[in-house]
């Protein structure tokens, strides 16, 4: 090997800027060059000097790829392999092998215990790097695949996931209808640049959406700074009037957004029967909720303050000597005849 040479050659360019590299070898000097190649790249190499110990580093620190010698004493890359791929926090860590010898069947072993690539000693930074950056980039795709994919989940609603095959037929249903938006959100905006803004709702919608899904309940959709969300079953309304408050709660103590501390947020809970289904064409299809049960919640967040939680008498008789309420209000709501009488939770 010509270290200066290749040294130089890596040095052109930082494909692995960032990665986390551990470098398992008995030979001190292999483990120099590969971590001396490696880190020529931009790569944050580790060293272990044989199997065991890389289990170890790996059981408490995180790794983009694992550069594995084949031939080392006690637990040998080989053995070392199968264990990571039989461990699902490793099962997927990209295994590069080195090996001493140029053997077909040697190579056939490294691939059938899980590894990725193997490089036959001697060899060249640029061949190192090459394969190893391919690897990083494929893991790291792979991750952020994983993510986005779970990261989509939590914005889809449950019925729309269990019925997402075709179209779906209009169901009646009974279920508290919770709806929250942001107090002030106009005249933010007016004065936020609009990516502050927009980082600053997905941040506001994701935890709300977090809490809406331990309370058992589902986000139906968003609409700008607000989000519809639908709790069912028998003990639906006290479910959404505690998603709500745990929501408050997190606000209340939240400091990541500095042009909202805390987050505005206000709160409107309905309960009653109204429609699910799929609405529109082929060209544009929404699975949704429609209903008087559905406006009423609407109405009741539209004249909540900010991290206030406004129920319906209702929901009120329903949730009494579980959840603190104020004592009733009457308050005009925009569609209704008569002014409706509503309640504030009132959130320790």
């Amino acid at each position: 090997m010509n270290l200066a040479r290749d040294a130089a050659l890596a040095g052109e360019v930082r494909p692995l800027d960032g990665a986390r590299i551990l470098v398992v070898d008995d030979n001190q000097p292999v483990r120099f060059v590969v971590r001396r190649y490696l880190e020529r790249a931009a790569a944050t190499c580790v060293e272990a000097e044989d199997g065991n110990q890389a289990l170890a580093v790996l059981a408490t620190e995180a790794f983009d790829l694992v550069v594995l010698d084949i031939d080392m004493p006690g637990l040998n890359g080989i053995d070392t392999c199968l264990q990571l791929r039989a461990n699902p926090t490793t099962a997927r860590l990209p295994v590069v092998f080195l090996t001493g010898r140029d053997d077909e069947m040697r190579h056939v072993q490294a691939l059938q215990a899980g590894g990725d690539d193997f490089i036959t000693k001697p060899f060249t930074a640029p061949v190192l790097i090459a394969r190893i950056a391919n690897l990083v980039a494929r893991h790291r795709a792979e991750r952020e695949n994983t993510r986005l994919v779970e990261l989509l989940r939590r914005y889809v609603s449950v019925p729309l996931r269990a019925g997402e095959a075709g179209r779906q037929a209009v169901e009646r249903v009974d279920a508290t209808v919770l709806f929250s938006d942001l107090r002030g959100f106009t005249a933010t905006s007016m004065h936020e640049s609009a990516e502050h803004v927009f980082s600053a709702i997905s941040d506001v919608l994701a935890e709300q959406t977090r809490i809406v899904t331990k309370w058992h309940g589902y986000v139906d959709k968003f609409s700008g700074d607000g989000m519809l969300a639908i709790f069912e079953g028998a003990d639906s309304a006290h479910d959404a009037c505690r998603a709500a408050m745990d929501i408050v709660s997190w606000a209340r103590a939240f400091a990541g957004i500095s042009f909202w501390q805390p987050p505005p947020i206000g709160f409107g809970i309905h309960k009653g029967e109204f429609l699910r289904g799929d609405l529109g064409g082929e060209n544009q299809l929404e699975f949704t909720v429609i209903g008087a049960p559905v406006n009423i919640a609407a109405r009741l967040c539209g004249v909540a303050r900010a991290l206030e939680i406004v129920v319906s008498e209702d929901i009120a008789r329903r949730v009494e000597g579980r959840v603190r309420l104020s004592s009733p209000r009457l308050v005009p709501l925009k569609g209704l005849s008569e002014a409706a009488s509503l309640h504030t939770v009132l959130v320790p």
